[in-house]
């Protein structure tokens, strides 16, 4: 095999070291979410969130080793997987990038509304549901404070700062909880858009070098073949 074929093994062999540190550094991440949830009460997209993270880093991480394994051994049949996994791998990360940033009815965003639907579901029959929330985030009802006026409930002491409102309208928190808690997720989630768009650029090159040396080898073993006949 020729200096420029030795030069691709190792460049892809590299390329899989750094995914398999990403992916490990994504399924830290997604325990983070996890516990970080756990710790606040919050179940409402944050455990999805979570979940979806730790998968995909377990995912990255598999295809990682069996792509240094394809390299190390030259195995045609392998590299052409490797290939054909990474490049599902970057539909699947474009996707759900997509989803973290816009959401779906399946995804994220469908998960915070039907968490926050069985809030206020809740606090329509027993006042205070959302109290958690609103002093955590500093938010008032789903959508906003009128919410409350809605269901003809007094605004709660958990809508103003220092649970005290004092009669006075001007100390109600004006975000709705929602909103408030979209905005508290989409903090979190720039760390892992940011390492993903990273991998799906990385990834996209490590095709290229991985179909470059299936390409390669297949080449070598003709000629090997050439040679004996």
């Amino acid at each position: 095999m020729g200096l420029g074929a030795t030069t691709v093994k190792h460049v892809l062999l590299l390329l899989n070291f750094v995914f398999s540190v990403l992916g490990l550094a994504l399924i830290a991440f997604g325990i983070f979410f996890l516990i970080s949830a756990a710790e606040n009460a919050v179940s409402i997209g944050e455990n999805v969130a979570g979940g979806l993270i730790i998968a995909l880093g377990v995912v990255i991480l598999i295809i990682a080793i069996f792509g240094c394994l394809a390299a190390i051994h030259e195995a045609p049949v392998r590299l052409l997987i490797y290939v054909g996994a990474v490049v599902l791998l970057i539909l699947a990360q474009l996707m759900f990038l997509g989803m973290s940033s816009h959401g779906t009815k399946d995804g994220i965003s469908g998960s915070i509304n039907e968490g926050f639907d069985r809030l206020w579901e809740a606090e329509r029959n027993q006042t205070g549901a959302l109290g958690y929330y609103e002093s955590w985030l500093q938010c008032c009802g789903v959508n906003s404070s009128e919410d409350y006026w809605v269901i003809h409930h007094g605004i709660p002491s958990s809508c103003c700062p220092e649970n005290k409102c004092l009669d006075t309208p001007s100390r109600v928190f004006k975000t709705g909880c929602k909103a408030a808690f979209v905005k508290y997720l989409d903090d979190k989630l720039l760390v892992f858009k940011i390492v993903c768009w990273l991998l799906v650029i990385g990834e996209a090159v490590g095709a290229v070098f991985g179909w470059l040396l299936y390409s390669s080898v297949k080449n070598q073993s003709r000629r090997n073949n050439a040679v004996w006949m």
